[in-house]
């Protein structure tokens, strides 16, 4: 049987028009990032699904009730982002000086202390193909998450067996994400949500 499990990036958070590394630091949403959240729920039909989770960030959690208000998610810390650690916080100032912390970044080489690509697949694999298996032994066959684009993007990758490189490639606007379809844990396939959604 086959299951879908659909993964949606929050909204436009404050972090995210600062250029700031915001991974398990708490940040809000934008009233920009609000507003485009209810513009999407009234103009895409995003796929039904059985279960509903969120990462338990805010950003997430918001996100979660804005685009599914009539779902109740359950909150967990699995779905968090990378953990910037002695990073949280630190502001990038343009996106030549973002593209090149993340090239090292990529490679397995941090700046500090931070979670690097290789350990954040491994969680990102662990965490969502564990739900995938419980939905699945429960009798379920589809689940919607509420996370992040990094951690989202090293799911992809792992699950694929893409290029560490392509993370930088990657380009997960807020809102929207992957919906990938598994064969039991088998991943088939991976559509991108802005280009199958209407």
């Amino acid at each position: 049987m086959e299951f879908r499990l659909t993964l949606v990036r929050h909204g436009e958070s404050v972090a995210n028009v600062n250029h700031m590394l915001s991974g398990w630091m708490d940040v809000s949403l934008t009233e920009h990032g609000r507003a485009e959240l209810i513009r999407m729920r009234e103009s895409l039909r995003y796929p039904e699904s059985e279960a509903y989770f969120s990462s338990s960030l805010t950003r997430c959690v918001d996100t979660s009730h804005l685009l599914f208000p009539d779902k109740s998610p359950v909150i967990s810390d699995d779905y968090k982002e990378i953990n910037f650690r002695s990073l949280e916080g630190h502001v990038l100032a343009n996106e030549a000086e973002m593209l090149d912390y993340f090239s090292s970044w990529v490679c397995d080489v941090p700046m500090r202390d931070e979670e690097t690509l290789t350990p954040v697949m491994e969680r990102a694999r662990k965490a969502f193909l564990g739900t995938v298996r419980k939905c699945e032994e429960e009798g379920g066959s589809s689940a919607t998450i509420v996370t992040h684009s990094g951690i989202m993007r090293a799911l992809v990758i792992s699950l694929f067996n893409l290029e560490k490189s392509s993370f930088l490639s990657m380009n997960v606007p807020n809102g929207l994400g992957y919906l990938i379809t598994f064969d039991g844990l088998e991943p088939l396939r991976c559509e991108r949500l802005d280009e199958i959604l209407v």
